[in-house]
């Protein structure tokens, strides 16, 4: 190897939203996001049609800011899948 495992794991693995559990307090949420240190590993996922989908207008926290809440929506999996 000629970089650490975790920029590799950065460069060449994503996770989805769904499922996730949610930290009571919404700024952990943000807080563990920023510990990873990229915004790009995150994208939004619904899990529709099952009861319990995530609506993408309800996802995330309204503390996010929009531009990491269009990423996570958008952006990273257009970038990510070349679309």
């Amino acid at each position: 190897m000629k970089r650490m495992p975790s920029e590799y794991i950065r460069e060449s693995v994503r996770f989805s939203s769904q499922p996730m559990e949610y930290p009571e307090d919404p700024t952990h949420l943000r807080q563990m996001l920023d510990m990873i240190g990229t915004d790009e590993f995150l994208m939004f996922s619904t899990d529709y049609p099952h009861w319990d989908f995530d609506s993408p207008r309800h996802a995330f926290p309204k503390t996010f800011p929009k531009d990491l809440r269009r990423k996570i929506l958008s952006e990273n999996a257009r970038s990510f899948y070349e679309l």
